[in-house]
Order: C-alpha cells, then structure tokens, then sequence
C-alpha cells in the first residue's frame, strides 16, 4: 500500500525540503501510524527545494507495510494537520498504486512575486516576494523588456547556462541540460507588484531562481536581452562578464507537480 501526500509549507523557518520531511513530517506520520519514533516512515518527495522556497503543491509518497490497516485518507489528513506545525499543512492525502513513483512527473510549475515599488519594502510581503529597490539615477525598471527576453527563452533547449553545480554525492554526476520550458512569463499583480510563472518538464538545480535573477537583470538594464539568449545557446556567459544573479528563495514557491494520471484530482492547486 502506498500513500501520496499533498503538502504546502511556509519554508522561511526550514533549511529545505529535507529539513521540513524530517523535523515536521515524519515525526507526525510516525505517530499517526503507530509507528516507532525512532524509525519514521521513509518519505520521497517530487521536488527538493531550497532553504527558504516556499510549497503550494509539493507531492510526496510514502510505502505502507503489510500490516497496515485500511487508512481513511480524509481522516489521515487531519490528523496530521493537527500535529504539524503552523507552517506545513498536508492538503490531501490519497491511496496510490504501490508502483507509484513520485519522481515520474511530467512537469513542475513554479512562481516568483517581485516588488519594484520604490521606498521601503512591505513588511508584511518581506517573506513571499522579492523587493527591488529602486537605484538612484538608474532608469526605472523595464517590464516590456523583461517580458519580451522571457518569450524567447521558451521552448526546448540546453538551460546550462542557468543551473547550478549539484551539491552533496551529485555534485560529479553528469546532468543533462536539456529542458523543455513551456512558460516563461511576468505579469502585473498590482502597482510595481509582479508575478513570474515557469512551467518546464524538468529543472536543472537554481534554474527556477537564475532564470528570474537574470531576467530581473535584463529590467534594471544591468543585462541584455541578446546576452540571456547566447548564453542559452552557448552555454554560459562570456568570461570576465556579469553572470546572472540568482533571485532570492523566499520569492519562490513550487505551485504545482504534474503527472500523467493526476492522483489528487481537484485537491491539486490550480497554476
């Protein structure tokens, strides 16, 4: 028997994903199952993000033993919410066939909320979005500018230029730079308020963040539009130039997860 887990969590107190699975979510399965303490149930999860990254929609699974009696999902999943912390909250739950592999996904959405308002940040955002501030004698941010490198960022291509080394026991493994990005594109959200939406089959490590952190470049004028473009073509930006600036994590939430055969239905968030 295997369970698929719907999560979203606030990650500004969490050194990422691994931090979240293991200090929040294991110890309220374990206790929810009946399991031992010290032997917390094995949870794989879609996505590992950053320190910081917030979820709407990660997926995660977990194998049941033999033994397990029949689990109401709903009832799982409440209480796990009331053992978790404030910051994390399971919004699904469902029973999924042993063979399922949360890492055989088709694709991840991602979003990034930018400020651009000049003065002070809002403190009420500082956690969820990106604030800008205005340089004195630079000119003002330019969105069309933005918007226009973002289309022809699209579609499928080697994105080396925008991912980062791995870390830990992948950091000598080859990985292959070939992504296809379905949506690359900014929106307003209100006066100097943006929302940046990437939607790929795949992500190379940062390359949500350094996608964002070099179109942000290419508004303040600090990059051009033909300097994104061929360093997506030759993989890497010129020796001895600016290289793109990866955006902060806490602007950045992974929204959504797809699957060929979607195990939560409406439960997942729109994108």
């Amino acid at each position: 028997m295997r369970l698929a887990l719907l999560v979203a969590y606030d990650g500004t107190p969490y050194r990422g994903w691994t931090d979240v699975r293991d200090t929040a979510l294991r110890p309220a399965l374990a206790t929810v199952l009946g399991l031992a303490a010290d032997e917390p149930p094995l949870v794989q999860a879609a996505s590992r993000t950053d320190a910081g990254v917030h979820a709407n929609g990660q997926v995660c699974s977990l194998a049941l033993s033999e033994g397990t009696k029949e689990v109401d999902c709903g009832q799982l999943a409440y209480s796990l919410n009331q053992l978790l912390p404030a910051e994390v909250a399971v919004r699904s739950v469902r029973l999924v066939d042993p063979s399922f592999d949360v890492r055989s996904n088709v694709g991840k959405t991602y979003l990034y909320r930018l400020s651009t308002r000049a003065g002070s940040r809002d403190p009420l955002r500082r956690l969820y979005e990106w604030h800008l501030q205005p340089r004195r004698g630079r000119p003002p941010w330019d969105a069309s500018a933005v918007v226009h490198t973002a289309k022809s960022l699209r579609g499928t291509h080697s994105f080396a230029a925008y991912g980062n080394r791995p870390r830990g026991g992948e950091r000598d493994a080859d990985v292959d730079p070939m992504c296809s990005l379905r949506e690359l594109s900014i929106r307003a959200e209100g006066d100097d308020a943006w929302l940046f939406t990437l939607s790929g089959d795949r992500f190379l490590y940062k390359m949500a963040r350094n996608l964002v952190g070099a179109l942000v470049r290419v508004g303040s004028g600090e990059l051009t539009s033909e300097e994104l473009v061929e360093a997506l073509h030759s993989g890497g930006f010129e020796r001895g130039a600016s290289t793109p600036l990866t955006a902060p994590a806490h602007g950045l939430v992974l929204q959504q997860v797809d699957y060929a055969s979607d195990p939560f239905g409406d439960a997942a968030p729109a994108s």
